[in-house]
Protein backbone atom coordinates (compact mmCIF):
# COMPACT_ATOMS: atom_id res chain seq x y z
CA UNK A 1 0.00 0.00 0.00
CA UNK A 2 1.16 3.39 -0.57
CA UNK A 3 0.33 7.15 -0.24
CA UNK A 4 1.77 10.00 -2.52
CA UNK A 5 2.51 13.51 -1.71
CA UNK A 6 0.76 16.38 -3.60
CA UNK A 7 2.66 19.84 -3.67
CA UNK A 8 0.41 23.08 -3.60
CA UNK A 9 2.34 25.90 -6.20
CA UNK A 10 0.97 29.05 -5.57
CA UNK A 11 -2.80 27.84 -5.78
CA UNK A 12 -2.60 24.93 -8.07
CA UNK A 13 -2.08 21.53 -7.13
CA UNK A 14 1.17 19.94 -8.48
CA UNK A 15 0.76 15.99 -8.57
CA UNK A 16 3.72 13.64 -7.95
CA UNK A 17 4.13 11.86 -11.43
CA UNK A 18 6.29 9.12 -12.32
CA UNK A 19 8.58 10.91 -14.55
CA UNK A 20 9.80 9.28 -17.78
CA UNK A 21 13.60 9.94 -16.17
CA UNK A 22 14.98 9.39 -13.86
CA UNK A 23 13.82 11.43 -10.19
CA UNK A 24 17.51 12.83 -9.42
CA UNK A 25 20.56 12.86 -11.40
CA UNK A 26 22.71 11.76 -7.64
CA UNK A 27 20.98 7.93 -8.54
CA UNK A 28 23.77 7.61 -11.00
CA UNK A 29 20.74 5.76 -13.46
CA UNK A 30 19.55 6.85 -16.76
CA UNK A 31 16.20 5.90 -18.31
CA UNK A 32 15.89 4.02 -22.16
CA UNK A 33 12.09 3.59 -22.43
CA UNK A 34 12.80 1.46 -25.67
CA UNK A 35 11.60 -2.20 -24.26
CA UNK A 36 13.14 -4.95 -25.41
CA UNK A 37 11.76 -6.76 -28.65
CA UNK A 38 8.03 -5.93 -27.35
CA UNK A 39 5.68 -3.67 -28.88
CA UNK A 40 4.10 -1.38 -27.70
CA UNK A 41 0.76 -2.54 -28.25
CA UNK A 42 1.89 -6.02 -27.12
CA UNK A 43 2.07 -4.20 -23.68
CA UNK A 44 -0.89 -2.25 -23.64
CA UNK A 45 -3.70 -2.74 -21.45
CA UNK A 46 -7.56 -2.76 -22.26
CA UNK A 47 -8.99 0.57 -21.89
CA UNK A 48 -9.81 1.65 -18.36
CA UNK A 49 -6.94 -0.46 -17.38
CA UNK A 50 -3.67 2.18 -17.62
CA UNK A 51 -3.95 3.79 -14.49
CA UNK A 52 -4.26 3.68 -10.82
CA UNK A 53 -5.35 6.69 -8.55
CA UNK A 54 -4.52 6.50 -5.35
CA UNK A 55 -5.30 9.15 -1.81
CA UNK A 56 -1.80 10.71 -0.67
CA UNK A 57 -1.57 11.45 3.36
CA UNK A 58 -2.78 14.80 2.61
CA UNK A 59 -6.16 13.46 1.02
CA UNK A 60 -5.56 14.13 -2.30
CA UNK A 61 -6.12 11.85 -5.41
CA UNK A 62 -2.61 12.44 -7.11
CA UNK A 63 -0.98 9.29 -8.21
CA UNK A 64 -1.37 8.46 -12.02
CA UNK A 65 0.91 6.09 -13.63
CA UNK A 66 0.61 5.34 -17.35
CA UNK A 67 1.47 1.05 -17.32
CA UNK A 68 3.45 1.58 -21.24
CA UNK A 69 6.18 3.80 -19.06
CA UNK A 70 8.61 0.71 -18.24
CA UNK A 71 11.65 2.22 -17.14
CA UNK A 72 15.27 0.77 -18.10
CA UNK A 73 18.18 1.72 -15.40
CA UNK A 74 21.86 1.13 -15.85
CA UNK A 75 24.78 3.34 -14.58
CA UNK A 76 24.97 6.74 -15.65
CA UNK A 77 27.40 7.63 -18.01
CA UNK A 78 28.85 10.54 -17.43
CA UNK A 79 29.07 9.97 -13.38
CA UNK A 80 33.01 9.96 -13.07
CA UNK A 81 34.81 6.89 -11.31
CA UNK A 82 32.29 5.15 -12.68
CA UNK A 83 31.67 1.39 -11.37
CA UNK A 84 30.74 -0.96 -13.97
CA UNK A 85 27.81 -3.11 -12.83
CA UNK A 86 26.99 -6.78 -14.07
CA UNK A 87 23.27 -6.14 -12.88
CA UNK A 88 20.32 -4.75 -15.69
CA UNK A 89 17.67 -3.73 -13.50
CA UNK A 90 14.66 -3.18 -15.33
CA UNK A 91 11.29 -1.34 -13.68
CA UNK A 92 7.91 -2.34 -14.57
CA UNK A 93 4.61 -1.08 -12.77
CA UNK A 94 2.91 -3.93 -12.29
CA UNK A 95 -0.25 -4.89 -11.39
CA UNK A 96 -3.55 -2.96 -10.28
CA UNK A 97 -1.51 -0.66 -7.71
CA UNK A 98 1.22 -0.57 -10.16
CA UNK A 99 3.74 -1.81 -7.71
CA UNK A 100 7.52 -1.02 -8.70
CA UNK A 101 8.40 -5.16 -10.22
CA UNK A 102 12.02 -5.04 -10.51
CA UNK A 103 13.62 -7.56 -13.21
CA UNK A 104 17.49 -8.14 -12.34
CA UNK A 105 19.45 -9.94 -13.92
CA UNK A 106 23.33 -10.66 -14.75
CA UNK A 107 24.01 -9.66 -17.80
CA UNK A 108 26.63 -12.27 -18.85
CA UNK A 109 24.79 -15.34 -17.42
CA UNK A 110 21.37 -14.18 -18.19
CA UNK A 111 20.03 -15.79 -14.59
CA UNK A 112 17.48 -13.30 -12.83
CA UNK A 113 15.33 -12.68 -9.95
CA UNK A 114 12.39 -10.33 -9.27
CA UNK A 115 11.46 -8.46 -6.66
CA UNK A 116 7.54 -7.82 -5.69
CA UNK A 117 5.66 -9.19 -9.15
CA UNK A 118 2.56 -6.90 -8.44
CA UNK A 119 0.31 -8.73 -11.41
CA UNK A 120 0.49 -8.48 -14.55
CA UNK A 121 1.88 -11.99 -15.02
CA UNK A 122 1.61 -11.94 -19.01
CA UNK A 123 3.91 -9.06 -19.19
CA UNK A 124 6.48 -10.39 -17.05
CA UNK A 125 6.52 -13.58 -18.72
CA UNK A 126 7.18 -12.33 -22.10
CA UNK A 127 9.59 -9.78 -20.34
CA UNK A 128 11.76 -12.66 -19.77
CA UNK A 129 11.08 -14.99 -22.60
CA UNK A 130 11.96 -12.15 -24.48
CA UNK A 131 15.02 -11.20 -23.17
CA UNK A 132 16.15 -15.40 -22.93
CA UNK A 133 16.46 -15.30 -18.66
CA UNK A 134 16.70 -17.66 -16.66
CA UNK A 135 14.65 -16.57 -13.53
CA UNK A 136 16.25 -17.92 -10.37
CA UNK A 137 14.14 -16.56 -7.64
CA UNK A 138 11.71 -14.14 -6.29
CA UNK A 139 11.92 -11.86 -3.32
CA UNK A 140 9.70 -9.96 -1.67
CA UNK A 141 9.58 -7.15 0.12
CA UNK A 142 6.90 -7.85 1.99
CA UNK A 143 3.79 -10.06 1.09
CA UNK A 144 0.53 -7.64 0.98
CA UNK A 145 -1.74 -8.23 -1.64
CA UNK A 146 -0.29 -5.70 -4.14
CA UNK A 147 3.06 -6.85 -4.28
CA UNK A 148 2.53 -10.84 -4.78
CA UNK A 149 -0.44 -11.05 -7.47
CA UNK A 150 1.67 -12.75 -10.15
CA UNK A 151 3.95 -14.99 -7.38
CA UNK A 152 1.95 -18.19 -7.88
CA UNK A 153 2.09 -18.18 -11.82
CA UNK A 154 5.77 -17.35 -11.76
CA UNK A 155 6.42 -19.87 -9.39
CA UNK A 156 4.41 -22.20 -11.81
CA UNK A 157 5.79 -21.43 -15.02
CA UNK A 158 9.69 -21.11 -14.16
CA UNK A 159 10.01 -23.23 -11.13
CA UNK A 160 11.63 -20.37 -9.28
CA UNK A 161 12.20 -20.14 -5.56
CA UNK A 162 10.36 -17.48 -3.64
CA UNK A 163 12.13 -15.68 -0.65
CA UNK A 164 10.35 -13.76 2.14
CA UNK A 165 10.53 -12.03 6.06
CA UNK A 166 9.00 -15.05 8.50
CA UNK A 167 7.45 -12.52 10.57
CA UNK A 168 4.93 -11.73 6.82
CA UNK A 169 4.02 -15.39 6.98
CA UNK A 170 0.37 -13.91 8.55
CA UNK A 171 0.05 -12.09 5.36
CA UNK A 172 0.96 -14.56 3.27
CA UNK A 173 -1.35 -17.39 4.40
CA UNK A 174 -4.02 -14.45 4.37
CA UNK A 175 -3.20 -13.00 1.12
CA UNK A 176 -7.09 -13.85 -0.57
CA UNK A 177 -8.53 -11.67 2.90
CA UNK A 178 -6.26 -8.88 2.35
CA UNK A 179 -7.79 -8.09 -1.61
CA UNK A 180 -11.54 -8.50 -0.29
CA UNK A 181 -10.87 -6.13 2.25
CA UNK A 182 -10.07 -3.92 -0.30
CA UNK A 183 -13.17 -4.87 -2.15
CA UNK A 184 -11.34 -6.79 -4.52
CA UNK A 185 -12.06 -9.88 -6.41
CA UNK A 186 -10.36 -12.45 -5.24
CA UNK A 187 -8.70 -14.44 -8.49
CA UNK A 188 -8.37 -18.38 -8.81
CA UNK A 189 -5.00 -18.34 -11.04
CA UNK A 190 -3.31 -15.87 -8.79
CA UNK A 191 -3.58 -18.83 -5.61
CA UNK A 192 -0.06 -18.66 -3.74
CA UNK A 193 2.19 -22.11 -3.10
CA UNK A 194 0.79 -23.45 0.30
CA UNK A 195 4.22 -21.17 1.62
CA UNK A 196 7.73 -19.63 0.03
CA UNK A 197 10.42 -21.63 -0.40
CA UNK A 198 12.79 -20.11 1.94
CA UNK A 199 12.32 -17.24 5.18
CA UNK A 200 14.27 -14.30 4.83
CA UNK A 201 16.36 -12.62 8.02
CA UNK A 202 18.39 -9.79 8.15
CA UNK A 203 22.00 -9.96 6.49
CA UNK A 204 20.94 -12.76 4.39
CA UNK A 205 22.76 -12.69 1.23
CA UNK A 206 20.75 -12.54 -2.47
CA UNK A 207 22.94 -14.45 -4.44
CA UNK A 208 22.67 -14.35 -8.47
CA UNK A 209 25.23 -16.26 -10.85
CA UNK A 210 27.18 -17.48 -7.72
CA UNK A 211 27.53 -14.32 -6.16
CA UNK A 212 26.39 -12.02 -3.55
CA UNK A 213 24.89 -9.04 -5.40
CA UNK A 214 22.36 -7.82 -1.84
CA UNK A 215 21.93 -8.32 1.70
CA UNK A 216 18.21 -8.26 2.95
CA UNK A 217 17.92 -4.74 5.30
CA UNK A 218 14.91 -6.20 7.60
CA UNK A 219 12.50 -2.87 7.94
CA UNK A 220 9.72 -3.52 9.86
CA UNK A 221 6.57 -1.00 10.27
CA UNK A 222 4.82 -0.77 7.21
CA UNK A 223 4.13 -4.77 7.89
CA UNK A 224 6.37 -6.68 10.74
CA UNK A 225 7.98 -8.43 7.77
CA UNK A 226 8.64 -5.86 5.66
CA UNK A 227 12.39 -6.09 4.17
CA UNK A 228 14.87 -4.07 1.72
CA UNK A 229 17.32 -5.08 -0.50
CA UNK A 230 20.32 -3.39 -0.46
CA UNK A 231 22.98 -3.71 -3.48
CA UNK A 232 25.95 -1.75 -2.36
CA UNK A 233 28.33 -2.38 -5.47
CA UNK A 234 25.04 -0.30 -7.61
CA UNK A 235 24.05 1.92 -4.73
CA UNK A 236 20.65 0.84 -5.25
CA UNK A 237 18.15 -0.13 -2.09
CA UNK A 238 14.68 -1.33 -2.84
CA UNK A 239 12.85 -0.43 -0.16
CA UNK A 240 9.17 -1.77 -0.63
CA UNK A 241 6.50 0.47 1.05
CA UNK A 242 8.60 1.41 3.86
CA UNK A 243 9.78 4.54 1.71
CA UNK A 244 8.75 6.56 -0.87
CA UNK A 245 9.80 10.08 -2.71
CA UNK A 246 8.88 12.52 0.33
CA UNK A 247 6.70 10.36 1.58
CA UNK A 248 6.05 7.22 4.00
CA UNK A 249 4.34 3.79 3.82
CA UNK A 250 1.53 2.76 5.24
CA UNK A 251 1.40 1.60 8.82
CA UNK A 252 -2.40 1.56 9.72
CA UNK A 253 -2.50 -1.63 8.05
CA UNK A 254 -2.15 -5.62 9.70
CA UNK A 255 0.97 -5.36 11.97
CA UNK A 256 2.13 -1.74 11.16
CA UNK A 257 3.81 0.66 13.61
CA UNK A 258 4.11 4.22 12.17
CA UNK A 259 7.20 4.66 14.77
CA UNK A 260 8.91 1.53 13.84
CA UNK A 261 8.36 2.48 10.51
CA UNK A 262 10.48 5.88 11.06
CA UNK A 263 13.11 4.04 13.10
CA UNK A 264 13.96 1.75 10.06
CA UNK A 265 14.01 4.59 7.77
CA UNK A 266 16.32 6.89 10.03
CA UNK A 267 18.04 3.71 11.25
CA UNK A 268 18.95 1.56 8.76
CA UNK A 269 18.32 3.21 5.55
CA UNK A 270 19.45 6.65 5.84
CA UNK A 271 22.55 5.33 6.92
CA UNK A 272 23.30 3.53 3.37
CA UNK A 273 24.82 6.66 2.41
CA UNK A 274 23.04 9.77 0.51
CA UNK A 275 24.19 8.89 -3.00
CA UNK A 276 22.34 5.69 -2.34
CA UNK A 277 19.30 5.66 -4.96
CA UNK A 278 15.87 4.68 -3.24
CA UNK A 279 13.63 2.27 -5.44
CA UNK A 280 10.27 2.58 -3.20
CA UNK A 281 7.28 -0.06 -3.90
CA UNK A 282 5.29 2.55 -5.98
CA UNK A 283 6.06 5.78 -7.57
CA UNK A 284 9.39 8.06 -8.38
CA UNK A 285 13.11 6.72 -7.34
CA UNK A 286 14.66 9.19 -5.04
CA UNK A 287 17.79 8.72 -2.94
CA UNK A 288 18.62 9.65 0.46
CA UNK A 289 20.26 12.47 0.44
CA UNK A 290 16.66 14.01 -1.00
CA UNK A 291 14.66 12.68 1.97
CA UNK A 292 16.78 13.59 4.80
CA UNK A 293 16.06 17.19 3.71
CA UNK A 294 12.48 17.04 1.53
CA UNK A 295 10.69 14.28 3.82
CA UNK A 296 8.68 15.78 6.48
CA UNK A 297 7.01 12.58 7.31
CA UNK A 298 10.95 11.11 9.00
CA UNK A 299 10.78 12.44 12.06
Amino acid sequence: MFSLPAKLVGNKLSNTIIPNGIALKSCNLLSNLKFSNLSSNQLRLPTGQIGVYGKSIYGYSNFYLNKSNIRFYTEAAEKKNKIESNLRIQIIPAGLLSVNCCIINDKKSKEALIVDPGGDFEIIKNIIEKNNLELKSILLTHAHFDHIGAVGQLKKAFNCKVYLHEEDMYLWSNHAEQAKAFGLKYKEEEELPEKPDVLLKEDDEIMLNGKAIARVIHTPGHSKGSVSFYFPKEKIAIVGDTLFKESVGRSDLWGGDGTLLRTSIRDKIYPLGDDTCIIPGHGPTTNVAYEKVENFNVF
